[in-house]
């Protein structure tokens, strides 16, 4: 009996325990229960806030999809091997569909002519491109734009035509006063060669007749080159044939100054230039005469082409007198000139012809010193020798 009596208060030790355990199990799983409820309104919401948020995102997707459709730029994306991998309509049109998985690069030499140095892209047919880039917030890859400017250049250029024709008045008083002497002057000496003379005399008045009528000639062709814009052309031009022509058609005037000095020098490069060369021809004239005229007698010329980054320079470098900071940029303007037998075009028309083949001209010069003139133009061709 007493061994029953002790085993019953055991029974009930344990029948207590597991009492308390059922309700701590019990207590427990209510717990869990509503923490996965209030897990589920959490969920609940979140999901909400994603569809909410996933709708707004397609909206926005959308709006940008018919806006980049309906954008008149270009836009590419590349990624980060410089790849084409995707582009809007108004890109398809400019490049083509077949673009898509090409590098950049490649597309560019393909797809336009040459690049300004503007940084504007110029295709074939004469269209000119703006373009921006821009990296992506992941670092990998860009995004180009290509925005037409063809007609803000075209706009550009009948403001320039106008301006010129609206000079044109002054130009052919200006013209009309410059011919007036020299004109006169070989009317002088042609008169007289039908006079008895000796024939040392007779050939002094030719070679005056000559060079006034060369001098006309000049005036006139500075004339033409200034109203045509700088160029009437548009053919590949050789850059070898084109210092080799300055260096023949210079020969004579340089003669003339018996202490001067010419020296040409070609780029090493087999280049090609698109342009007028009759054009580009009187510009570099103009700046070798320039340089001979403002020197007098003692002057070294050297003109010299290299290629950088298929672009053309040429330099036109001279030991003269040097021209004042503050003038160097009215040099170029039309009519301005610091001799009594200038017309102030000759300068003009290089920056005329310059610009118009897409290109610029810079001066860096100092008093006393000398002067160095800077042709920039871009090229169409390049080709290892």
């Amino acid at each position: 009996m007493a061994s029953e009596t002790r085993q019953e208060p055991v029974d009930r030790k344990r029948l207590r325990e597991l009492e308390e355990a059922f309700a701590l199990f019990n207590e427990t799983s209510r717990q869990l229960t509503e923490a996965y409820e209030a897990l589920q309104q959490q969920l609940a919401s979140v999901q909400a806030r994603l569809a909410r948020t996933e709708q707004r995102r397609r909206v926005v997707s959308e709006r940008l999809e018919r806006l980049l459709a309906l954008l008149p730029a270009g836009v590419v994306l590349l990624d980060g091997q410089g790849r084409i991998v995707e582009l809007n309509p108004a890109a398809c049109a400019m490049l083509g569909a077949d673009v898509v998985g090409r590098p950049w690069e490649v597309v560019e030499r393909n797809v336009f002519l040459h690049r300004t140095p503007a940084d504007e892209l110029v295709m074939h047919d004469g269209r000119t491109f703006h373009t921006a880039q821009a990296g992506l917030d992941t670092g990998e890859g860009r995004l180009i734009l290509l925005q037409d400017v063809t007609p803000a250049r075209q706009l550009q250029e009948y403001r320039s035509r106008h301006q010129r024709l609206t000079s044109l008045g002054d130009m052919a008083a200006s013209l009309a006063h410059q011919i007036r002497t020299p004109l006169s002057t070989a009317i002088l000496y042609v008169s007289q060669l039908g006079q008895p003379m000796e024939e040392a005399q007779r050939a002094a008045f030719a070679e005056k007749t000559l060079t006034s009528l060369r001098h006309i000639e000049h005036l006139v062709e500075d004339m033409l080159q200034y109203a045509r814009g700088g160029k009437a052309v548009e053919r590949p031009v050789s850059v070898q044939a084109l210092f080799r022509g300055l260096e023949e058609a210079m020969g004579p005037l340089v003669e003339q100054y018996p202490r001067a000095e010419l020296r040409v020098v070609p780029p090493v490069e087999d280049v090609t230039l698109s342009g007028d060369y009759d054009a580009l021809l009187t510009a570099l004239q103009n700046l070798v005469h320039n340089a001979l005229e403002a020197a007098g007698q003692s002057v070294c010329v050297e003109v010299t082409g290299e290629v950088v980054n298929n672009q053309l320079i040429i330099r036109v470098i001279d030991d003269g007198p040097g021209i004042d900071e503050t003038l160097q940029e009215k040099i170029f303007e039309p009519f301005y000139t610091g001799r009594a037998n200038g017309t102030g075009l000759g300068l003009a028309v290089v920056r005329a012809v310059a610009e118009a083949h897409g290109g610029e001209i810079r001066v860096h010069a100092l008093p006393g010193v000398g002067s160095t003139f800077t042709l920039q133009l871009p090229l169409i061709q390049v080709k290892a020798e």
